[in-house]
């Protein structure tokens, strides 16, 4: 028994220190995903106000700020995916999966329209395999609450949670 004690004495010696080191790693990523820090309950950073208007990409004429598709909009020359959902894409599988993405368009476009929002500035954005931002977006109310647009757009039935896993069939 003394003996078990004593190992287990010199384990916790090792244990310890490493345990605190990976609370620290884990405190420090969530502190850097916007996305964990909303669910965990963690101060969003600063963010980055955006005011601009926006049109659809494939209007007739130039529209630096655009919606591309229901989860992924540009300004001026910064191309954005809207961290954790996924929309139907516009040249989807089948007929139904076409039109939920006119849809989803349309809903985001709504959305960016209603007045200035929020990002996290692009330095602190990660970004996709295409090379576009990640990023999280929301208003804030003049009562504290959030209006986060992935959540919005899940709530309405034009994007669903993101999975890298597995491909979404909208049809």
């Amino acid at each position: 028994m003394a003996q078990t004690l004593s190992l287990l004495r010199r384990a916790a010696r090792y244990i310890r220190p490493m345990l605190l080191v990976a609370v620290l790693v884990g405190a420090a990523l969530a502190w850097n995903d916007a996305a964990l820090r909303q669910r965990i309950g963690l101060p969003m950073p600063a963010g980055e106000q955006v005011t601009a208007g926006f049109a659809l990409c494939d209007a007739p004429g130039y529209a630096p700020n655009c919606v591309v598709d229901g989860d992924t909009f540009r300004i001026a020359s910064r191309r954005i995916r809207v961290q954790g959902i996924d929309a139907p894409e516009r040249d989807g599988r089948c007929d139904a999966e076409r039109e939920l993405a006119r849809r989803a368009t349309a809903d985001l476009l709504a959305w960016l329209e209603r007045g200035p929002f929020l990002m996290l500035p692009a330095d602190q954005a990660g970004h996709d395999r295409y090379g576009r931002e990640l990023q999280t977006v929301w208003r804030e109310a003049a009562d504290g609450s959030r209006d986060d647009l992935g959540d919005h757009m899940r709530r309405i039935g034009s994007a669903r949670r993101y999975d890298s896993r597995a491909k979404v069939d909208w049809c």
